[in-house]
C-alpha cells in the first residue's frame, strides 16, 4: 500500500460520524486561515526567523488542510494521487 492509499484510510477512519462536503470545505478554510496565522507569528513574533517550533507548527497545519483535502477526495470518489497528476499536467504547461 502506498502512502496516500494509506493516508486516505486513516482519514476514514479518524472520522467520528460522516461529514458532508459542506463540513469538509470549511473545515479547509479553517484550517487554512491557521496556516496563515502561523505565517503572520514567524513575521510578527520571529522577525521572519523560521524556528524549528513555527515549521513544526506550520507543518501540522498544513497536516490538518490535508485531511481536509482527503475528505474531500473521499465524497468526490477521487485519490489525491488523481489531483497530483492532474495539477502536475496543469502547472507543466504554465511553465512551458
Amino acid at each position: 500500500m502506498n502512502i496516500l492509499n494509506e493516508y486516505k484510510e486513516n482519514q476514514k477512519k479518524s472520522e467520528f460520524k460522516t461529514f458532508d462536503l459542506n463540513y469538509y470545505a470549511i473545515g479547509l478554510g479553517g484550517e487554512v486561515g491557521e496556516v496563515l496565522n502561523e505565517i503572520k507569528k514567524l513575521h510578527r513574533d520571529d522577525n521572519d526567523n523560521l524556528t524549528e517550533y513555527r515549521k513544526q507548527n506550520i507543518i501540522s497545519e498544513l497536516g490538518d488542510c490535508l485531511w481536509y483535502i482527503q475528505g474531500i477526495c473521499n465524497k468526490l470518489d477521487i485519490s489525491l494521487e488523481d489531483v497530483l497528476n492532474k495539477n502536475i499536467i496543469k502547472i507543466s504547461k504554465i511553465s512551458e
